[in-house]
């Protein structure tokens, strides 16, 4: 079985381009401690979640701008001790993505992201 990743750009107080896991089965995106610290992703609270494995731990919870495919949305994001970034499904709904997984590719879900 084959990753996909796509190089997303995050941002808060800063902005980084970033290689991301896109991980169709993870409800939110997640990113390491120090590149939260590094974009000035402000804590918004801690959360308790479940992670694939069953384990639940607690998070830093907050909210970054994510960019790929020429759309830009706010995000949840979640901060913790991994090892590889992770773009989950909010992220891509937020975005109006969706992962074609016969092309293996991001494709457009809908005509826009947010309108306004």
């Amino acid at each position: 079985m084959a990753h996909l990743h796509q190089r997303v750009c995050v941002s808060a107080e800063k902005t980084a381009t970033v290689r991301m896991l896109v991980d169709t089965g993870a409800t939110f995106s997640v990113i390491p401690k120090a590149l939260a610290r590094a974009l000035g992703i402000t804590h918004l609270r801690r959360a308790r979640v479940s992670l694939a494995n069953g384990q639940r731990m607690r998070v830093d919870a907050g909210i970054a701008i994510f960019g790929l495919g020429g759309r830009e949305a706010p995000s949840t994001v979640l901060v913790a001790d991994i090892v590889e970034p992770i773009l989950g499904a909010e992220t891509l709904d937020a975005l109006g993505l969706a992962l074609d997984l016969r092309k293996r590719r991001i494709r457009r879900s809908r005509p826009y992201g947010v309108r306004l």
